[in-house]
């Protein structure tokens, strides 16, 4: 049987990402395509490379100024320091602020991903004409190199990095993480537009070899109800020009229904939601419980990533229960989190891991993991493997029993849901051999196994069978862990 040549092999390199496809069937997942389709598990590093005051005070020790910005930091310093010294400051908070360390700990923990911010200005000299930064441009002389060095590091650990366009030129937002304070200019002006499709282009061409690149995000937080479907056709088209197979993450702009009916018919293009229950009044006005059951039925799909979340719930919502009752419902919260991000979602990033002095508290990764408020998947050493013959043949019979008696005689094509399945199950265990990871991107996926299918085995109006075959052979593997 195809499936005891799949566990044979599968037993022998149970850690390596070696498992080959039966003959005929698929090529194996290549090491990208498993960082890229897993299921990320991660945290954002914010602060490193796109500043933001709260997580990395000292660069804004010349700031006298009430604005947070980046571009308050640094223009300030350049003013009392001059542009060397800051450009040696700031090369010191790139190379300080993870260090090995840090590395140890994410993967200790199980971390397979990082959102990592930039701002456009981070690219260098060549792309911040006519913007504030233009004067200060030789500040991040070698900023884009330390930062491709980031990537580098984060692969050598099996760590994928989310590329995140989090400042662009004139500001996303009026908030200071988009670089500059007042902002929220950017989508009214054109020639910043056309800057920042340069950016993204020039970002796809420099990090079109690193296979841990999991995606490149466009823009950050998109103020609601701004008019952004003229950028994102305009960078989604430059990217795909240099790589088609590059994913795109957008801003859903605070209205995450409208944004996944944009990219349904857009193969690649992922919808970056964040999920704080700290702001709104609606939000405030709940107890911990109700938010906890809140959390367990948020609206996801895997089209979807949640790029930013924390554990912090508003004063008022905290006041409603005792401090020995906090911390029991903060662990809840922060759990249910995880447990739906897992299934529901391509993957999901904490907001943030680190600040530089001190502890963030229920903003802080490394204190909500190692107070044990966020989870991490147990390690099950494959313990299951052996039932997966049973369940082929189980779930190939059931679906010929049932299409024979509702097809009302029409001939149908069972061998494609048989062949899905096994490249199903067999994906899957590849995935679960090289880190235990699961297939979180499930759309890219299928779509990837569905086209290759098609090429091997022709176009079918029964394709649907292939494609269903897929997800119950996944499905079957994790059930096989349990």
């Amino acid at each position: 049987m195809v499936l005891d040549k799949l566990k044979s092999k599968f037993e022998k390199v149970r850690g390596s990402s070696s498992i080959p496809n039966p003959p005929g069937l698929s090529t194996p997942a290549s090491r990208h395509e498993i960082f890229k389709y897993r299921l990320h598990v991660g945290t954002n590093i914010g602060g490193w490379f796109m500043l933001e005051k709260w997580l990395a005070p000292s660069l804004h020790t010349s700031n006298k100024s009430s604005d947070d910005s980046e571009f308050a930091a640094v223009s300030s310093s350049v003013k009392d320091i001059g542009l060397d010294r800051t450009r040696s400051k700031w090369e010191e908070h790139y190379d300080s602020f993870v260090n090995n360390d840090d590395w140890n700990w994410l993967v200790k923990k199980h971390v397979n991903a990082i959102r990592v911010p930039l701002g456009f200005y981070v690219l260098g000299p060549n792309f911040v004409k006519g913007t504030p930064f233009d004067k200060v441009s030789g500040v991040y002389e070698h900023a884009w190199q330390k930062y491709k060095g980031m990537i580098e590091l984060a692969r050598t650990n099996n760590i994928g990095v989310l590329i995140d366009l989090h400042a662009v030129p004139g500001g996303a937002n009026p908030d200071s993480h988009s670089g500059v304070s007042g902002g929220g200019k950017f989508f009214s002006s054109s020639s910043h537009v056309s800057l920042a499709v340069e950016c993204v282009a020039y970002i796809t061409r420099e990090v079109k070899d690193y296979d841990n690149v999991i995606g490149i995000q466009i823009v950050n937080e998109a103020s609601y109800g701004a008019t952004v479907e003229k950028y994102y056709a305009q960078a989604i088209k430059s990217i795909r020009e240099i790589d088609p197979t590059q994913v795109i993450v957008i801003s859903d702009a605070w209205d995450r229904g409208r944004y996944a009916e944009f990219v349904k018919e857009k193969p690649g293009v992922l919808v970056d939601t964040h999920i704080y229950k700290c702001f709104s009044e609606e939000d405030k006005s709940k107890t911990p419980n109700q938010l906890v059951a809140a959390a367990e039925q948020e609206w996801l799909d895997t089209t979807m990533i949640v790029g930013e979340f924390s554990c912090t719930l508003d004063t008022s919502t905290w006041n409603r229960v005792s401090n020995s009752d906090r911390v029991k419902l903060r662990a809840e919260y922060g759990k249910a989190q995880f447990n739906c991000f897992a299934q529901k979602s391509a993957g999901f990033f904490f907001w943030t891991y680190k600040f530089e002095q001190g502890s963030g508290g229920e903003w802080d990764f490394r204190e909500m993991v190692n107070s044990e408020c966020l989870t991490v998947y147990a390690r099950t050493h494959l313990k299951a493997i052996s039932n997966g013959e049973q369940e082929v043949r189980q779930a190939f019979q059931s679906h010929v029993a049932y299409w024979d008696e509702h097809a009302y005689g029409e001939k149908m094509e069972h061998s494609r849901y048989q062949d899905g399945f096994l490249i199903g199950w067999q994906d899957a265990a590849q995935f679960w051999a090289e880190d235990e990871s699961r297939i979180g991107q499930r759309a890219g996926w299928k779509n990837a196994r569905v086209k290759q299918h098609v090429l091997q085995k022709g176009n079918s109006r029964y394709l649907w069978e292939f494609a269903q075959g897929l997800d119950a052979g996944v499905q079957a593997f994790l059930q096989s862990l349990a």
